[in-house]
């Protein structure tokens, strides 16, 4: 469920009944352009607040004036030259956060004619954007000093006509990115691997999704053993878990999702330090984005067949922890040397890749998982890492997520750095040392996959929460971020040609 409730209007601005308006403003010859009506509903007023308050229209800036007659307040948010769609997300964003505390409702949304810019996306990015912003994981643990906004529906007025079909779209991705961050955002204790289990069993439920579960005893007779090693020291014991959803029926699947789905990671007997391990229930991110675009292509009836797997894990230091040292035989029979007990995604991902592959031969796979700090170091908290040997893909990828608002940068799996991961005594180590490590960490999934022009990596590790106020976005609070969403969901709708990059 939406928290807004957004429809198209076509009237007169005057007669919207709405006590807020609400106008992108972009800039032409180094000025603010206010559209025609609105000059002539406030005229020479507007104008003498616009010179006296300095507004200059650039991305996100904000103005609020107080006619006094037809609307409470109007509110210009600057969209600059308006080169691309972020600055129609950032300033949607940063509208609603300036009203968030002003006894707001009914808001009409006005978008001029933006030039280059499609009003179909223009429309689209506005509403997810102002659905991210709603989001506050406040709302679900305050018991006081919560107060929720007075914003309940939003009206949308465009110069150019637009297809109402994008505000439900928007209204259903938008919702399921709030749904993968409301699992990531959710403390340990509550959201564990029996707790990511009673999730799909909701989604199989309501979307009428094939469901599959393998608990401890499947894994040890399927020889899971990556998943087993890291799962074994934590308190509630790992599972696989599968959710498969049939949207064109038939036999054989289109893609395959993963996340990496580590419920809490202490980094186990390699235990992270203080400043470190306090955001490690974010390292569910993957397997919440994996839910969160099942979920979405469920909602949005797309005809495909998709199949999204979580390895559910807590990797704590316990009695039973698997060491340093030690050698896993993972599902495809290589052999593992454990170097590291906190470089423990990269095995439950190796297993989950290699089983979802054999077992269910998906003409695409998709990992997505907060792999490496390194790839922190690399690309900041604005891009993630992509890995593949599919040069078109990787370019499609880039340019989606450039438009829709989630980066991502490709990065390299040349021959030289599998000279990182020999072992002596095992088929491959589980790390290949500082240099390169999200480089490293991707050679080593890549020995688990037979066809790697099929397979994509995202290091999402930068990317998937708030970390020291980065992503700086106003359409984020300090929470996750569910990062994959967006831009998986929109692959599968271009993949459909429901949408043009």
């Amino acid at each position: 469920m939406t928290y807004l409730v957004y429809s198209k209007y076509t009237g007169l601005l005057e007669e919207s009944g709405a006590d807020t308006l609400v106008v992108y403003t972009p800039i032409r010859d180094e000025k603010p352009v206010i559209p025609g009506d609105v000059s002539r509903l406030f005229g020479d007023g507007l104008g003498r607040v616009i010179e006296a308050e300095g507004f200059d229209a650039k991305t996100g800036k904000v103005l609020v004036y107080y006619p006094g007659k037809i609307f409470d307040r109007v509110v210009l948010v600057g969209v600059g030259e308006a080169g691309d769609l972020e600055d129609v997300r950032v300033a949607a964003a940063s509208a609603l956060n300036v009203l968030r505390d002003k006894p707001a409702s009914r808001i009409l949304l006005y978008i001029p004619d933006l030039g280059s810019l499609d009003v179909n996306d223009v429309v689209e990015q506005s509403v997810i954007s102002l659905e991210l912003a709603m989001y506050d994981p406040g709302l679900f643990y305050k018991s006081k000093e919560k107060k929720e906004p007075s914003i309940r529906e939003v009206l949308v007025k465009t110069d150019r006509d637009f297809d109402e079909g994008v505000i439900m779209r928007a209204e259903r991705i938008a919702d399921s990115v709030n749904y993968a961050r409301r699992i990531a955002d959710a403390p340990s204790s509550e959201m564990n691997p029996e707790s990511i289990e009673r999730e799909a069993r909701k989604l199989a439920d309501k979307y009428g999704l094939g469901l599959r579960i393998l608990h401890l005893e499947d894994l040890e007779r399927e020889g899971l053993n990556g998943i087993i090693g890291v799962g074994k020291g934590g308190g509630i014991p790992p599972r696989l878990v599968i959710l498969e959803y049939r949207g064109r029926g038939g036999d054989g699947w289109d893609v395959a999702v993963i996340g990496k789905t580590v419920t809490f990671d202490a980094g186990g007997l390699n235990l992270k330090p203080t400043g470190y391990i306090e955001e490690m229930k974010f390292d569910k991110s993957g397997g919440a984005a994996a839910l969160g675009i099942i979920r979405a292509a469920a909602e949005l009836e797309l005809p495909l067949n998709i199949v999204a797997s979580l390895p559910a894990v807590e990797n704590l230091p316990g009695p039973r922890s698997y060491r340093p040292k030690d050698v896993l035989r993972m599902y495809n029979g290589l052999t593992v040397e454990v170097n590291n007990t906190d470089a423990e995604g990269r095995l439950i991902l190796a297993d989950t890749l290699s089983y979802i592959e054999k077992n269910y031969r998906p003409n695409m796979i998709f990992d997505l998982a907060t792999l490496t700090g390194a790839v922190v170091i690399a690309l900041g908290n604005y891009a993630a890492g992509l890995f593949t040997d599919n040069d078109e893909l990787a370019e499609k990828l880039y340019r989606i997520g450039l438009k829709v608002g989630e980066k991502v940068w490709r990065l390299p799996l040349w021959k030289e750095y599998y000279e990182q991961l020999k072992s002596d005594v095992a088929d491959t180590s589980n790390i290949g040392g500082r240099p390169a490590g999200s480089i490293t960490a991707a050679a080593f999934l890549s020995k688990f996959v037979e066809d790697r022009e099929k397979w994509v990596h995202l290091d999402i590790a930068g990317t998937a929460w708030v970390q020291k106020g980065h992503p700086k976005k106003p359409y984020y609070k300090n929470t996750a971020t569910g990062y994959g969403v967006r831009l998986l969901v929109y692959y599968l709708l271009e993949k459909l040609g429901m949408y043009k990059v």
